[in-house]
């Protein structure tokens, strides 16, 4: 039995989130090690509870079945990586949060030297959308992956517009495989994983909810050595949520300029860099 099974096992089996996953490693050693352990020893945690240390506990017998889902997900052409696989994106690991494991289709990691997340308003204007397909097909043609959540809006656009110019594209979802979110993406979700992949910190089936749309952000933002903000309106939760982490990951931020746009104007004086399209990409990639 390897770390995958116990890495699985804890987090959706027991419903270990991140940081608690995060800190039983750093207390046990191992994924392995936390089936080792006491019941005081795990109760002796921070916010641990006796109904978690128990769920815990239990989560080991499906360790068997665990095994044998693997091998379906592999027939699948879906692949695993946990936090301690070599494989395992470096810059996921910095974050507060690193998911523990992510399933996906596709190539991944790809060895690009760049990796920028391209993101805004799913209620995206014509302009908007144009711009961001014409951004995902620049930077495509300077061989940088270009990393977004298949959201509606931006989203989609940066991906096609990546895919268009024969480049790679990550996409970042916030449900299981089986699941693709919005439902009219599925085409876009195909292609994208034959020009990048398809990556998930949820099991196949698990379906939308808003919580993990928001959650996707950090690994969009995390993935990427810097974030553009294409577009975005009064509405644009998820778009600020990724703007206050590429802030708080210390990522490089741009955001599109939009003459009368007060979002955009409050973004440049929380530090954003204002570039007014694809004639300042060079700006961008410099700058990196």
């Amino acid at each position: 039995m390897g770390n995958r099974e116990y890495v699985i096992a804890l987090r959706e089996k027991a419903k270990i989130g991140p940081k608690t996953f995060q800190r039983l490693l750093i207390t046990f050693g191992s994924p392995e090690n936390v089936y080792k352990a006491t019941k005081e020893e795990l109760l002796s945690l921070p916010r641990m509870t006796a109904s978690k240390v128990e769920e815990i506990l239990n989560s080991k017998d499906f360790l068997t079945e665990i095994e044998e889902h693997i091998s379906y997900l592999e027939e699948l052409g879906i692949g695993i990586y946990t936090i301690l696989d070599s494989d395992y994106p470096q810059s996921l690991k910095e974050i507060d949060d690193p998911p523990p494991l992510l399933y996906f289709k596709g190539e991944f990691p790809i060895q690009n030297d760049l990796f920028v997340a391209v993101v805004g308003t799913h209620e995206a204007s014509t302009e908007g959308i144009g711009k961001a397909v014409e951004i995902g097909g620049v930077l495509a043609k300077r061989k940088v992956v270009v990393v977004s959540g298949l959201a509606r809006g931006i989203d989609s656009a940066a991906h096609v517009g990546a895919i268009k110019e024969g480049g790679k594209t990550y996409a970042i979802l916030g449900t299981g495989l089986n699941n693709i979110y919005p439902s009219e993406n599925v085409s876009l979700a195909e292609q994208i994983c034959k020009s990048g992949a398809l990556i998930t910190e949820y099991s196949l089936n698990v379906p939308v909810n808003v919580g993990q749309l928001m959650a996707r952000n950090r690994i969009v933002v995390g993935l990427s050595q810097a974030v553009i903000i294409v577009e975005m309106n009064e509405d644009s939760s998820g778009t600020m949520d990724a703007m206050n982490i590429a802030i708080k990951q210390g990522k490089p931020l741009f955001v599109v300029r939009k003459e009368n746009s007060q979002k955009v104007e409050e973004l440049i004086q929380e530090g954003a860099v204002p570039i007014e399209g694809v004639d300042d990409l060079d700006l961008v990639l410099d700058y990196l």
